[in-house]
Formats: C-alpha cells, structure tokens, sequence
C-alpha cells in the first residue's frame, strides 16, 4: 500500500540511522548474558520519563525470539515454480539421495500441507540445493 501511494515503508528498525548507530554500539552493550537487545530494552525501559507501558508493554520488552520469515509464498506460487521444480526434482538435484521427492512434489503442486507454509519449506529446500551444490563443487 505504501508503494501505491509512492512511499517506502519499513521498520524504524531498518532505518539507516538507526543501523548506522547500531554497528557503533559494542557489543557488550548489545547482549547480556543471553538476553539480546540488551541496550535496545534499556532504552525503552529506563531511558524515558515516561512508564515503560506508555511506550512499549513489558510482554513485548520481554518476548522470546520469533524469527523473520521470508516472505516466499507467493513468489513460489506465481514467479519460482518452474524454476524450484527445475532444481528440487532434478534426478541430479544433491538432496535427492536424502529426500523423499514426493512431499517437495506436493509441495510445488501446493498439495499435502496442513499449514499452508509451502513457500517457506521451498525456500528452505532451495537454500540448502544451491548451498550443497556450491559446496560440492568446492571440494
């Protein structure tokens, strides 16, 4: 929607900025202990007058890790099928050996997942193709 009205939108996260300060920071500052974002939660918890829930709720300061998903779905399904079939299903593909070709199959049909995360699983699978493929050919 942002690109329709002629805008790019991101995180404040990815503001360059922001990544810019980041990489200044030290990493001892960056972790504590096991907790990440250290400096980030210190700021929103202890660098404001405000109380920390008028900014940020203490069960998003303190979330566990959830990781970023590529946003494959689509791709898979309207521009990539070819080419993943092309790669995945390839008799000579280096993950034949180790994968059973009929769930990548379903899968580039978009058949056989009950949660509907074939552009993930795709991805995965095409990641690890191309990175045996290198690899392989390194040795």
């Amino acid at each position: 929607m942002t690109q329709a009205a002629l805008l790019q939108g991101r995180s404040p996260l990815f503001d360059q900025r922001i990544v810019e300060l980041s990489m200044e920071i030290p990493p001892e500052y960056k972790l504590s202990g096991v907790e990440e974002k250290a400096v980030l939660k210190q700021a929103i918890t202890y660098g404001t007058s405000l109380a920390t829930a008028d900014i940020l709720p203490d069960t998003i300061i303190h979330r566990p890790k959830s990781g970023m998903m590529v946003p494959v779905q689509l791709g898979f399904r309207k521009y990539w099928q070819q080419e993943a079939r092309d790669l995945l299903l390839n008799r000579n593909a280096c993950i034949t050996p180790y994968l059973n070709q009929l769930p990548i199959r379903n899968w580039l049909n978009y058949q056989g997942d009950t949660w509907s995360r074939y552009g993930v699983k795709l991805w995965l699978l095409a990641s690890l193709e191309v990175w045996l493929q290198v690899n392989q050919k390194a040795q």
